[in-house]
């Protein structure tokens, strides 16, 4: 690795410690068999090892940030290593004592990008991992210096611990949703905002409309139709924490944890823009694509080529599940009949997703019979 390279490995930053795409919702859509090759934008990894864990043979987890692939590396040899409790150790989930010991007993299985930017940011590892996202701090800034102004602490409590959906509609009404609340959410999850401090400019390039309504709006659909003690991703919002770690992330769970260790599923990690590496593919390469949001950083002309990229190195049937927050990203007109949408499922789907992030989740399947 050349000095620049190395330097470019250190400047990153990882900007989501946790996937905030359901992955209930990811799994129900793209429905993994067993023998099944999976493309999946890395993130932090989380979603990627539960596709894992639904019998695909082999899931590539890509994306162009050395620093998230890092992240995903180190979760899934600790997960491997020691099961439960050492990666809730290191993951900071459990007492702080033994978190870089147990990162220094393992670092030499690291591949040497993972390995170099690890020991340049132990701190993240002795502070906290799950935390440490640009995004995570977002949140973090959120749930500690904005909710404070708008509600007290045990009404937060309150809200966090009620069981039922009865329960919680009436709560936000009568409760939660007041005026400051409605003013202060939209200001804190503004354009400008999400911007400066929580999502990388790139995103919001293409963007055209504000995004804060149909954030709040999503948010109080969360609040009111979905049970909150079956939801990590508001838990974390409002907490900093999960209720029940084994009803979280299917890679924190105990019993998740050995499956992985039994089946091992194939987990490459590529360091690549998705152009890139689907032209170096065979055709016919994958079953499946989990694209996260990826197409909102991109001009239309950019999503066309990746699209028909897809085309060529999926199989017949295979399925690809991406998401909108701002900026409308499709299958483009011209491959209407190469990628047929699924858009009752995919609605059915977007209204049980638990993170509230996003305005619009697609699952499109693809047609080579034509």
């Amino acid at each position: 690795m050349g000095e620049s390279e190395v330097q470019s490995v250190l400047d990153g930053r990882i900007n989501y410690a946790q996937c905030w795409e359901d992955i209930v919702v990811l799994r129900s859509a793209l429905q993994i068999k067993k023998g099944e090759r999976v493309l999946s934008i890395c993130s932090a990894g989380d979603n990627s090892f539960a596709l894992g864990l639904d019998g695909a043979s082999e899931v590539v987890c890509i994306d162009l940030s050395a620093p998230q692939l890092a992240l995903a590396e180190l979760k899934w040899r600790a997960l491997h290593k020691w099961g439960k409790e050492g990666l809730h150790t290191l993951l900071g989930l459990n007492d702080a004592g033994r978190r870089v010991f147990l990162y220094h007993q393992i670092r030499e299985e690291f591949s040497e990008t993972t390995r170099l930017w690890w020991d340049h940011n132990e701190e993240i590892i002795r502070e906290g991992i799950l935390d440490s996202g640009r995004f995570e701090k977002y949140l973090g800034m959120f749930r500690n210096r904005v909710l404070p102004l708008i509600h007290r602490r045990k009404t937060v409590d309150k809200l966090a611990s009620l069981h039922s959906l009865e329960e919680q509609r009436e709560f936000y009404e009568k409760t939660w949703n007041s005026r400051r609340w409605k003013t202060l959410f939209r200001v804190f999850f503004s354009q400008t905002m999400m911007a400066k401090m929580g999502r990388s400019p790139e995103q919001f390039r293409f963007a055209k409309e504000p995004i804060s309504k149909m954030v709040a709006g999503r948010a109080k659909h969360a609040m009111t139709e979905i049970p909150i003690a079956s939801n990590p991703y508001l838990q974390w919002i409002l907490n900093g924490e999960y209720r029940a770690i084994s009803d979280a992330h299917p890679y924190l769970n105990e019993e998740s944890i050995k499956l992985f260790q039994e089946k091992k599923p194939k987990m490459t990690f590529v360091h690549s823009g998705i152009v890139e590496y689907l032209e170096r593919c065979p055709d016919d390469s994958f079953d499946a694509f989990n694209f996260s949001n990826i197409f909102e950083y991109l001009s239309e002309e950019d999503c066309e080529q990746i699209f028909e990229l897809v085309y060529r190195k999926a199989k017949d049937g295979a399925r690809l599940a991406y998401w909108n927050l701002m900026v409308p990203r499709s299958r483009p007109e011209s491959m209407k009949d190469k990628f047929l949408p699924q858009t009752e499922r995919a609605e059915a789907l977007h209204l049980q997703d638990r993170a509230f992030f996003y305005s619009k989740f697609y699952l499109d399947i693809v047609d080579k019979s034509s």
